[in-house]
């Protein structure tokens, strides 16, 4: 397994913008956390658990 480089992550989310293949649900559970600021509370509104919200976001 190969090691990413410092960019290789910059260029996976680029990647994604760009092709216009980010998930609605990963846009709904980011926006929910921009607005609430606490991703507990975003989980709390949205009706799903703190762990999938992280998970969502982290991809």
């Amino acid at each position: 397994m190969r090691r990413l480089r410092r960019n290789d992550g910059l260029n996976l989310l680029s990647n994604h913008l760009l092709s216009g293949r980010v998930p609605m649900m990963t846009l709904v559970h980011t926006l929910a956390v921009a607005e609430y600021l606490n991703f507990r509370h975003a989980a709390n509104a949205l009706g799903v658990a703190q762990s999938s919200v992280s998970a969502r976001v982290k991809a």
